[in-house]
């Protein structure tokens, strides 16, 4: 038995999405713009990554110990991270990360540092190789991510003082959901850092690493071809860019966000004046779309008729109780002994609803008006286009409620429990078990 709530992230599309942006950014000539996956937008994609990505970007210490576990190949892993410690240096290096980023002085320093201790006598012992840590140095966009152009001037003219790295190239990122218009801007602005850096130090860059952060439709029924044009139009000024300078490509968002879908149940339905209520066992502490203000846009919803869905031991076959509304559930056939007929359902009056969550705050509201067709208990609901940041950027503790369980699914592998729901009661309960 499966309850809700759960996610499921698609990697059959995750691997459709990666050879899109694949496609869009090889080079005539066959030359190569390296692809990176963020992992910070949904690190359970690391579950199966697709061909086509050449990095992984890591960010945390966490996410490098899910790296590890995984056996993601060191010599893909960038590891970034505004806050790194000498113990997580040590950690990465001993991994054999290919490729760490500077976010201050101090991170190269303290790198540096690392890799020279490491060259010194005895130290293969614990697994260190003897060699230079390549390094990106990341410059601000105004933040408090990056350094300044005079920090990043400091350090290749200071390579003394910064023995145990090479610098390799620069990192900049300065946002989500941009316009062509900002992406022009900011790639003028590594241009111009660019050319300084080569005008007073000779410096070359091996790697400009760049996170475009094009921007994902979450609330437009055309979503597909809106973001197909902003890939091509944002790809010919990247081309265009990669004639000139090593560049590299980093996404998290555009790359998850259409793999995932989010799955609740409505427990209650009430209406109290004008507006009627739909109580999900989901809420905005599994749910998040950027850019949804007061839960006034209205994201991709479907409806399931289902008192619950259980997947068969079968791996990707549904059956028993459950039916989609349309007869299919991700492309597998359901029994239809439970089903609302299509005849039945185009009888069903539309209906506006407020959908609401589990928790006890008034702002737990996943969509403040939409229209479905009328509602039943039992009903499971959709929420597509979640495949970015929702599973691990909302508040999952709050109320103490159980944190969602995650599945894979593929045509070939079917589906996959990554994770069982978990009590957050637990977490919340000062090292005390249930």
């Amino acid at each position: 038995m499966r309850q809700t709530p759960y996610y499921v992230f698609d990697t059959d599309e995750f691997a459709k999405r990666a050879a899109m942006i694949r496609a869009a950014l090889d080079c005539k000539g066959g030359r190569r713009i390296p692809l990176c996956f963020s992992i910070k937008a949904n690190p359970f994609l690391l579950h199966r990554l697709p061909e086509g990505l050449d990095h992984v970007e890591v960010c945390s210490p966490g996410e490098l110990e899910i790296c590890i576990a995984l056996g993601v190949k060191p010599e893909c892993i960038i590891y970034s991270g505004v806050m790194k410690e000498k113990c997580d240096i040590e950690r990465a290096v001993s991994y054999g990360a290919g490729i760490l980023t500077c976010e201050s002085i101090r991170h190269a320093t303290l790198i540096s540092e690392v890799m020279l201790e490491c060259m010194s006598e005895g130290a293969q012992e614990v697994g260190f190789v003897e060699k230079k840590a390549q390094v990106i140095l990341r410059l601000t966009s105004g933040n408090q991510f990056g350094m300044s152009l005079e920090d990043i001037e400091y350090i290749i003219s200071h390579p003394d003082e910064f023995k145990g790295i090479t610098v390799i190239g620069i990192h900049y990122y300065s946002g989500t959901q941009k316009s062509l218009r900002k992406i022009n801007k900011d790639l003028e602005k590594i241009k111009s850092a660019l050319a300084m850096l080569k005008d007073k130090y000779s410096f070359e860059p091996q790697l400009v690493e760049y996170g475009p952060g094009l921007c994902v439709e979450y609330f437009e029924d055309d979503w597909q071809e809106k973001e197909k044009q902003s890939l091509d139009e944002a790809a010919e000024v990247l081309r265009e860019f990669a004639e000139e300078y090593p560049l590299g490509i980093e996404m998290g968002r555009f790359l998850a966000a259409s793999c995932g879908k989010y799955y609740t149940q409505v427990k209650d339905l009430k209406s109290t004046g004008d507006a009627n209520y739909a109580i999900l066992d989901g809420g905005i502490h599994h749910l998040n779309y950027f850019g949804q203000r007061m839960a006034m846009q209205v994201p991709p919803i479907s409806i399931y008729s289902a008192d619950e869905i259980y997947f068969g031991e079968k791996l990707g076959e549904i059956k028993g109780t459950a039916g989609p509304i349309g007869n299919t559930f991700n492309d597998c056939e359901v029994s239809e002994n439970e089903e609302r007929t299509e005849e039945e359902l185009t009888q069903l009056p539309d209906t506006d609803y407020t959908l609401c969550g589990s928790l006890c705050t008034v702002a737990d509201v996943l969509v403040r008006e939409v229209k479905l067709k009328k509602l039943e208990l039992g009903d499971v609901l959709e929420f597509g286009h979640c495949g970015a940041y929702s599973v691990t950027e909302a508040p999952a503790l709050f109320l103490s409620r159980q944190l969602p369980a995650i599945y894979a699914y593929s045509k070939e592998y079917g589906y996959e429990c990554l994770r069982e729901h978990i009590p957050a009661a637990e977490i919340n309960l000062s090292g005390k078990k249930l």
